[in-house]
């Protein structure tokens, strides 16, 4: 059908948005927020540029800053455009971004600390200014009071302190022995939703180090993942769109027809749920009818090591008694012991040169120099990962994704027959228990064609390909890299972590996290517990209520800091977070934002920070997932409009309340980060030192500028350059460009130069890290070190293949391009008035009409939801539309705010997710499984 849109003029627009000669206000400069604000518009004002990163969301788009000076010298932001310099989003940005000066002059900001009202609860917006001076004392006096001890804190931190202030949180944490961090996004997406990936890849960090060379492929296929191009990711999206210019073949899985799949060459719109059946179903016909690169297999990955069955039926590696893994000689029955660690396969452990079998020969059997196994049956991992998923036919997986068998297989000899071809890593978070498996799945079909590090496939990160290599030869020289927060890459960073903070000798109270010693507790008591509960709130709630015990005593938490986060809106559900901090056992909830959230009415203490443009960087950043090599940074546009601190501030003061040692925070700096503590000591006490033109402190935030500082001169002597050279090319482009991608390929290429950092140095089908994790007891389908099925489960007691009832729905949510995961900035009046003009669209609850007529509910009308699972209800607005299936609604999550301090966000209403989404974790790290589940609807 033809789909016809109306007309726009300029008069619709306004009446439509609401943007009248009231609402026009929103759009003008105020010259409330700046002095500059008439000046900036007369045409003898000067314009200056800086460079920064915007903050909109992890894909870390640099950012060319437009400024105006007027004739009384006050400065105003007036544009932001993508930074032409940088190749990372190269020259462009998204809607988000381009509007993001608005969160600065946002009339909502936090604008000086708050502190709640004597008498008042949690939940209530009732608070009183407040000096800097007054909020340290209040915290500092109820530390002591209520006598709360370091295990007794629990930090949460958004994607934002995760990304840019991890060098100062994590040793903030080990300075103040805080064993327990809550981290947003890494419990449902970047741990949950990667760590299939990272497993097979050996990478491990925000969205996996990964940015695929769209340019360059000739077959493309998303499989759950609109957000990377059409919600959040401008890098990829220009890299797609160029992709597309060149010709590339597009094929999307999606329930919806999404952003991305609306520029696809074909829209499958899969059953939520079964995206692991399509791609098993992929996997196996490419390795039945041997549609994958056959050299890069045996050479490079895990493939040709040889395994068995052990007597529980387990598969298992054949390795000597050095844990050495065998393999066969292609052609023949001779087996060969190949290094431990390496990325070739060719060389065994005597210098011999052969060529590995990626299929062993019938009737091979363990031999008996095995450290185990001897006299069973031997096969390759490739032949195992056959009889694992040989029922996963074409004809088996339409049963329950419902697409057609004979479109499975024409697209998989479609993917399997083109070079180079890419199925993308995507960016959704857990959604389902089976997506930790279905990213496994993608990435061996990627690694079958040899896509891997290698042009029209997955490029790994410039910065990934940088530590690895001086990882690796550490490695060879046998020596340890110091300050492991930025040196150590991929699997060797994510067990770090792990250790860090699962272990509680590394504490001096001796208390691991809270999440370790119920996950302890649960496997003590025979439940399943989690088993990688790192930097999760999986027993937040249980140590809040008392319910957690550590060592015959009850392991409360009683303190929370909240920082740039907010897991009311974003953790689920809204009730689990809102009785934690309404709890009588929590004496404090302190929170930093820039704005209001549906977080921050349940804090204490309420401590403003600056927005991205107000600030310089106190450090000096690997430029995000760009495939090239370079450093970038951020520089403030204009000095912050109010009375905010930056957060290295604000962890050193917390810090002197905490545990009165601030000089752990630089020793812990300088251990995990490398930033030496005396220059770093020395330049903040001569900084605090400094006076401005009145003669009071010329730095509102020294440490911060004292860690900049320093951050500089050690970033410049890592470069071979002094501090000025460096800051001279960031200051005009805002880019330090050090190696381009193909460069970086020729000597880092992973794994066909370098090994990665599994186990074995190799691409593993194989997994190690779930062969560690079974070795450790966990048992479910999840732990399975070769890929396998597990279903959705999202209705008691019955398959995917059985009917829904008449009312009933499967769940699905998604972003919209207007509003990152930080959801506040849907208060930004440029996109609220966009989001206001699509508002049926981005706030209603999609239904195809077939369902919709059947129900007898109509367009605009409103519904109520259940959640058939957990019998969560909310409310929403229905919007009828065919670009949805049948058997599912849909939801944009970006609205359904709360807090009426948000006046935009608040005013635009929507169904929020977190009313319907339970508390219901998968068992490897708990990342929640918020689409599994159906919901029935009524009309209300």
């Amino acid at each position: 059908m033809a789909w016809n849109f109306p007309k726009l003029s300029r008069r619709t627009f306004l009446k439509t948005t609401g943007l009248s000669t009231a609402g026009l206000s929103l759009l003008k400069f105020n010259p409330l927020l700046s002095k500059s604000a008439q000046a900036a518009t007369q045409s003898e004002s000067k314009e200056e540029i800086n460079y920064t990163i915007c903050n909109f969301c992890s894909s870390l788009c640099n950012v060319k800053v437009t400024s105006r000076i007027g004739h009384d010298g006050n400065k105003r932001v007036v544009k932001l455009d993508g930074n032409p310099n940088s190749t990372l989003n190269r020259g462009k940005m998204c809607a988000r971004g381009q509007a993001g000066l608005r969160q600065t002059y946002d009339p909502d900001r936090f604008k000086n600390p708050l502190i709640r009202v004597e008498g008042s609860k949690r939940g209530e917006w009732k608070f009183r200014d407040a000096t800097w001076e007054e909020v340290w004392e209040h915290i500092a006096k109820k530390v002591k009071d209520a006598n709360i001890q370091p295990w007794e804190w629990t930090m949460i931190g958004g994607w934002t302190s995760c990304i840019f202030y991890m060098n100062w949180s994590v040793p903030f944490a080990m300075a103040n022995a805080i064993p327990n961090i809550v981290a947003s996004p890494m419990q449902h997406c970047v741990t949950t939703g990667h760590l299939g990936t990272d497993a097979v890849t050996g990478t491990f960090n925000v969205h996996d180090e990964i940015l695929p060379d769209y340019d360059n492929a000739k077959y493309i296929v998303y499989v759950g993942n609109n957000s990377s191009i059409a919600g959040v990711s401008t890098c990829r999206a220009v890299r797609f769109a160029q992709g597309k210019k060149n010709g590339a073949k597009v094929v999307v899985l999606d329930p919806r027809l999404s952003e991305t799949a609306a520029k696809a060459d074909e829209w499958v719109p899969i059953r939520p749920g079964t995206d692991l059946d399509f791609c098993l179903a992929m996997l196996r016909e490419m390795l039945a009818n041997q549609l994958y690169d056959a050299e890069f297999l045996r050479v490079h990955t895990n493939m040709p090591f040889l395994v068995y069955k052990d007597d529980n039926n387990q598969w298992q590696l054949v390795k000597d008694k050095e844990e050495r893994p065998m393999i066969v000689w292609d052609g023949t029955s001779d087996i060969h012991i190949l290094p431990a660690y390496t990325n070739y396969n060719r060389m065994d452990i005597n210098g011999q040169i052969f060529c590995p079998s990626l299929n062993a020969p019938e009737g091979l059997v363990v031999p008996d120099n095995a450290a185990a196994g001897a006299g069973k049956r031997a096969i390759t991992v490739l032949q195992a990962q056959l009889e694992e998923i040989d029922f996963c036919t074409p004809e088996w997986a339409e049963k329950t994704t419902t697409i057609p068998a004979a479109t499975i297989l024409r697209i998989t000899h479609e993917f399997g027959n083109s070079r180079p071809a890419l199925i993308d890593p995507g960016w959704h978070g857990a959604r389902f228990g089976n997506v930790m498996m279905t990213r496994r799945v993608q990435a061996m079909i990627q690694a079958l064609n040899g896509g891997i590090d290698k042009e029209g496939g997955w490029i790994l990160s410039g910065e990934f390909h940088h530590k690895l290599a001086n990882q690796y030869k550490a490695k060879q020289d046998n020596k340890e890299l110091p300050a492991p927060m930025a040196t150590k890459a991929g699997m060797d960073f994510a067990l770090f972590v792990v250790k860090a903070f699962s272990d509680g000798k590394n504490f001096p109270h001796g208390h691991p996290g809270w999440a370790w010693a119920y996950s302890q507790q649960q496997k003590a008591e025979g439940k399943v517990g989690v088993a990688l509960p790192v930097l999760a709130d999986e027993g937040f709630k249980e140590s809040a209520e008392g319910k957690v015990m550590w060592e015959g005593k009850p392991y409360l938490t009683r303190a929370l800091f909240v920082n740039a986060a907010n897991p009311v809106r974003h953790y689920y559900p809204d009730t689990y977070w809102k009785d934690i901090m309404a709890s009588s056992h929590i004496e404090l909830v302190l929170a930093v934002d820039v704005l209001p959230s549906d977080t921050t009415p349940y804090a204490d203490i309420i401590l403003p920070n600056s927005t991205y443009l107000e600030r310089s960087e106190p450090t000096f950043y690997g430029n995000g997932v760009n495939q090239d090599l370079a450093i970038t940074t951020r520089y403030a546009a204009i000095d912050p409009l109010y009375d905010s601190q930056e957060l290295p501030d604000i962890l050193l003061k917390l810090t002197e309340i905490i545990s009165g040692k601030p000089e752990e925070l630089f020793k812990w700096m300088e251990m995990l980060t490398g930033l030496p503590a005396d220059a770093t000591k020395q330049r903040l006490e001569q900084l605090r030192n400094e006076k401005d033109d009145k003669g009071g402190p010329k730095y509102k935030s020294p440490f911060m500028v004292a860690c900049r500082q320093i951050g500089l001169v050690e970033t410049a002597k890592r470069l071979n350059i002094t501090p000025e050279e460096l800051d001279k090319v960031l200051r005009e482009k805002g880019i330090y460009h050090e190696e381009d991608w193909r460069d970086l390929l020729v000597h880092t290429a992973v794994p066909r130069k370098l090994p990665t950092t599994t186990a074995s140095g190799r691409i593993e089908f194989f997994s190690s890290f779930f062969d560690m994790l079974r070795s450790q007891g966990h048992n479910s389908p999840h732990f399975n070190v070769l890929a396998s099925h597990i279903p959705a489960e999202c209705r008691a007691g019955k398959t995917m293949e059985q009917p829904l009832e008449a009312d009933e729905f499967y769940f699905s949510y998604g972003k919209v391009p207007t509003v990152s995961y930080g959801s506040t900035n849907s208060n930004n009046p440029v996109l609220a008035a966009i989001n206001t003009f699509k508002k049926d669209i981005y706030t209603g609850v999609w239904i195809h009409p077939d369902r919709a007529n059947k129900l007898n509910i109509k367009n605009g009308e409103k519904i109520k939801l259940r959640n058939t699972l957990s019998g969560q209800e909310a409310e929403g607005m229905v919007y009828v539309t065919r670009k949805v299936r049948p058997d599912t609604l849909f939801l944009h999550s970006a609205f359904g705010v709360e807090n009426p301090q948000l006046t935009r966000s608040y005013a635009m209403g929507g169904t929020a997710t977190n009313k319907l989404i339970p508390h219901n974790v998968e068992p490897v790290v708990a990342g929640f499984r918020s689409q599994e589940f159906t919901i029935k609807i009524s009309k209300v």
